[in-house]
């Protein structure tokens, strides 16, 4: 089987991949359905959409967001809304299943090749480009194709198939665990709960789906934590709004939570989204990153394939290009993760209690962590590489 780019892993970096590029492109996915099991709490901010140039689907979309609640041990509420944002834009929870299904969709509907139930083993340069091989049900194929794009999660082994380190080291993974959950309260806001109490170097948080359904979920680093993933989350459930709530669906997972990998490139290849550590280290959000840097990788794909040039200095224009977009800000969360962390319960209370009368300019992680450091300056110290 014979192609131009071989994209691994269809969510929304590999399937943005292969929508931006314009050259014949196969997609392969281990999921015998994309899109399941879902990854994430599913929060997306508004102006993801017009950064991808995708037209949302109404079934994309659970529900609106219109405010934010930040909770610390103490339980007081520091609520973001438009009164307390100039440029109310919140966002969204999407249904991940049909986003990034639709995604694979729009990707095999421009010209991809789409192939589920497809497990990559390993990959090879080659006189002419690159090999996979993969096993597709029980039946071992054979892949040639100029590029390879590697979309394939944490650690990717695709990438470390072409020679790159994608080791991570226990500290910088976090463990999540989240519930689907109905028949509970819920209002057309994110809350996020922070404290050792809640969730050890991480939150718990409370995302809503519907008029009375909600994903519930925590991420811990395990280093700091005392128990599972799993005990954070059934102790958060026992607050009395969420005490009665019935569990529809089950997600566990890992999210990287350092910066990201210094070297996204080598020859014949580029690394997107998670497996390429683009994750925002204070919130556990990917997506933005992984639609924006698949962008990216699919359209110098196609330039490289024109010029049919798959060297190491000519894909090193994507790396160049992503950290324009988006790498000067990982790398201020990643150092103001490593703070956070050390916070005692107490000291984030009265980080919570300087935030009462807080006033943005816009919704943002940037925006929150600016106020946070303007209304605690005694944090600067320990932030003196970091420069807002």
């Amino acid at each position: 089987m014979k192609t131009d780019l071989i994209v691994i892993g269809a969510g929304p970096a590999g399937s943005m991949a292969a929508i931006n590029s314009k050259c014949d492109a196969i997609l392969i996915d281990q999921r015998p359905e994309i899109g399941v099991p879902k990854q994430c709490a599913e929060g997306v901010s508004e102006s993801l959409f017009e950064k991808i140039g995708v037209k949302p689907k109404k079934e994309w979309i659970s529900k609106e967001i219109k405010a934010t609640y930040m909770i610390p041990p103490s339980g007081i509420q520091i609520k973001l809304d438009d009164k307390k944002v100039k440029k109310a834009k919140f966002g969204f929870v999407l249904n991940r299943k049909d986003f990034d299904k639709g995604l694979a969709e729009i990707a095999a509907n421009t010209g991809a090749e789409l192939m589920p139930k497809t497990r990559f083993i390993r990959a090879e340069r080659t006189e002419r480009g690159v090999k996979v091989y993969a096993k597709q049900f029980n039946k071992t194929i054979e892949i040639e194709g100029k590029i390879l794009i590697a979309c394939d999660g944490v650690q990717s082994r695709a990438a470390k198939s072409f020679g790159l380190d994608t080791t991570l080291p226990l500290r910088y993974i976090e463990s999540c665990y989240q519930y689907e959950m109905t028949d509970i309260e819920v209002e057309s806001a994110v809350e996020l709960y922070f404290g050792r109490v809640y969730a050890p170097g991480g939150y718990a948080w409370v995302f809503p789906k519907g008029e009375n359904s909600a994903n519930v979920g925590v991420g811990i680093v395990p280093s700091l934590a005392e128990k599972r993933a799993k005990d954070y989350l059934d102790d958060f459930l026992k607050q009395k709004r969420l005490k009665g709530g019935k569990i529809v669906e089950i997600n566990a997972g890992a999210v990287p939570v350092s910066p990201p990998m210094k070297k996204t490139y080598a020859n014949n290849l580029m690394v997107c989204g998670d497996a390429a550590r683009m994750v925002n280290p204070l919130t556990g959000g990917g997506i933005h990153t992984a639609c924006i840097s698949g962008s990216i990788a699919g359209k110098i794909a196609t330039k490289a394939i024109e010029k049919e040039d798959y060297s190491e200095k000519f894909l090193s224009e994507y790396q160049k290009l992503w950290r324009n977009e988006f790498g000067r800000e990982l790398e201020y969360y990643g150092k103001a993760q490593e703070v956070f962390i050390k916070l005692t319960d107490a000291e984030l209370d009265k980080i919570a209690e300087s935030l009462l009368e807080i006033k943005l300019e816009e919704i943002s992680t940037m925006e929150v962590l600016k106020a946070i450091l303007k209304m605690n300056p005694k944090l600067l110290w320990k932030l003196k590489s970091l420069v807002v």
